[in-house]
């Protein structure tokens, strides 16, 4: 091949491969967590003291859900996620997302459901692990709740006002996307 014919060739190729890179990503999206589209809670910071965002997204997984949790920007520490029994998360302490809260049939207690993890230098983690007993819809399912991120060890009850450890604050509603 001359070498006009072979940039010419090479060109199209990576056309080709980048139209299809955010198809092949929803293939892979498929593969890892099936077609149903869970739900999810796109994280903000509680009481604007951190630049801190993230998202927790729940899909269902045979007697259980998948967990994915993603987030930037917290400060290195320790950290334990949380579910809570109201879906809000309008209060500067995120008391109004009420108390933590765990289903029916649940392997462990709300306040310890989610392991804790410790972010990185940059304040950055992601993980991705499977509860079971948990279900996304229905009387007992995760729609409709809120998932707080919670700073330290321990997942605390809180009062109006108070300063408390409840650090992100999501609502647990119907996917945006995968890609978001």
């Amino acid at each position: 091949m001359s070498p006009p014919r072979t940039l010419l060739v090479i060109a199209a190729a990576m056309l080709a491969a980048c139209q299809s890179v955010e198809q092949s990503g929803q293939e892979v999206a498929t593969a890892i967590f099936g077609s149903s589209p869970g739900v999810e809670a796109p994280m903000r910071p509680v009481g604007g003291t951190t630049a801190a965002i993230g998202t927790t997204k729940f899909v269902d997984r045979g007697d259980g859900v998948l967990v994915m949790f993603n987030t930037t920007n917290l400060l290195p520490g320790t950290y334990r996620l949380a579910l809570h029994r109201d879906p809000n998360c309008s209060s500067p302490n995120a008391f109004s997302a009420g108390p933590p809260w765990a289903p029916p049939g649940a392997p462990r207690p709300a306040a310890t459901l989610f392991p804790e993890f410790r972010t990185n230098a940059e304040g950055d983690y992601t993980y991705t692990t499977r509860i079971p007993g948990l279900k996304t819809a229905g009387p007992d399912g995760l729609f409709g709740h809120s998932v707080v991120l919670h700073w330290g060890n321990e997942v605390s009850e809180t009062m109006p006002g108070e300063k408390n450890n409840r650090v992100l604050c999501g609502v647990i509603g119907p996917v945006r996307s995968f890609f978001n």
